[in-house]
């Protein structure tokens, strides 16, 4: 399964799902955070504290499939590029 994503430059690219899985999770991590992730894992248990590890890593897991992650979230500590929203009405 794949997901539509827009690119920084506005166009929109295809970014591959990552399975729910905990080997799935640990191969789509940058080496020096695998650890981490296992350590998690590791201390969750079973049941909810576990779905919660997992749902938090494999997002973080997604954020890191996407080129240029590290200078966006700079962009956005510096504000930079950063669009003003309309106000709600009502």
């Amino acid at each position: 399964m794949n997901s539509d994503s827009t690119s920084p430059s506005g166009g929109t690219s295809r970014i591959r799902a990552i399975p729910h899985t905990i080997s799935a999770v640990t191969e789509a991590l940058p080496h020096a955070r695998r650890g981490d992730f296992r350590a998690a894992v590791a201390g969750a248990g079973e049941g909810g504290g576990l779905d919660t590890v997992m749902t938090a890593w494999w997002l973080e897991a997604m954020f890191e499939s996407v080129p240029g992650r590290d200078q966006r979230l700079d962009d956005t500590v510096a504000a930079v590029g950063l669009v003003e929203l309309p106000e709600e009405e009502g």
